[in-house]
């Protein structure tokens, strides 16, 4: 007998467990990427496996995750764009801060400081 024939059906059923499973409430960047919010933070998942997380009124982890996927090649522009409603020029000038920082302490945006009237 050769190997296929000797293969058991549990074998085949636990390889239909390792398929990705995402959460039913999230929302699909793409095949690989869900996200998802919860209360006022927000999840961003691999399968069942969460891979980032930042508070909602977090712009600049947003933009640094997004970024990092796109660089990973786990995402494309265009699928940050479609999912987040964020324009594409946006998310250009996001990669090039990302590809210039590489840290998330470098890519946050410094905050113009307040001019004060004499």
């Amino acid at each position: 007998m050769d190997q296929k024939a000797q293969e058991t059906p549990a074998k085949k059923i636990a390889l239909q467990l390792l398929l990705p499973l995402f959460p039913s409430e999230a929302t699909m960047i793409n095949n690989y990427i869900g996200v998802q919010k919860r209360d006022s933070t927000v999840y961003y998942f691999n399968g069942s496996m969460p891979i980032f997380m930042h508070s909602q009124s977090d712009i600049d982890s947003f933009r640094y995750i997004s970024s990092q996927l796109i660089v990973n090649g786990v995402c494309k522009q265009k699928e940050i764009v479609n999912c987040f409603g964020v324009s594409i020029i946006s998310v250009k000038r996001w990669l090039k801060r990302y590809k210039e920082s590489k840290e998330l302490g470098e890519f946050i945006s410094k905050k113009k400081g307040r001019k004060t009237q004499s």
